[in-house]
């Protein structure tokens, strides 16, 4: 579902039950519908997911390169950390699927490989690990869970600053090359 936050008439009932827009009206009308299938079927229904995510338009979390050509180098080292400050990890990763054109429907699984967070989106069609100090284990270990999960085709995407040396980002990407990944993305 796909709504606006438009406000809600001061004199309604909505606005006094608290949905001060649309929207809020939306969520409450998901999570009532929800609760009553769960009551309806009891026992059956207990680990039924009547979740729902929200999503909101905002910038994006990946800063644009913008250099102060006066002072380069510090423009350089200022980059180095490319994310914006305030950020979540989901919010990258969401944002990643939405450049690759992924349905924000897809489950979001979340490992632990080589004491990595990794997240799995569309049972392993994409891999994304924005943690720092990436090592050649964790290349081992995203293609082991790559052929547990066994997924038509694989695609990673790492966080650039996360690479120590240009060396092991190399090393794990010729590693995950050779297990069968078809893409290879550093951001």
């Amino acid at each position: 579902m796909v709504q606006l936050p438009e406000p809600t008439d001061e004199k309604s009932e909505a606005y006094k039950a608290g949905c001060k827009n649309i929207s809020e009206i939306g969520k409450k009308r998901i999570c009532q519908a929800g609760n009553k299938i769960k009551k309806e079927k009891g026992f059956e229904a207990q680990n039924l997911d009547i979740g729902f995510k929200v999503f909101k338009l905002d910038t994006s979390n990946i800063r644009k390169w913008q250099p102060d050509y006066g002072n380069l180098k510090s423009s350089i080292i200022d980059y180095r950390d490319n994310y914006v400050k305030d950020r979540c990890e989901l919010d990258v990763v969401y944002e990643i699927m939405i450049k690759y054109g992924l349905d924000l429907s897809y489950p979001v699984d979340e490992y632990t490989i080589a004491g990595k967070t990794v997240y799995s989106i569309g049972s392993g069609m994409l891999m994304i690990c924005l943690a720092d100090e990436l090592t050649i284990d964790l290349a081992h270990g995203i293609l082991a869970k790559i052929k547990e999960i066994s997924p038509e085709s694989a695609r990673v995407v790492f966080r650039d600053s996360g690479f120590k040396t240009d060396a092991i980002k190399t090393n794990i990407k010729e590693i995950l090359k050779c297990g069968g990944v078809e893409e290879f993305i550093s951001l």
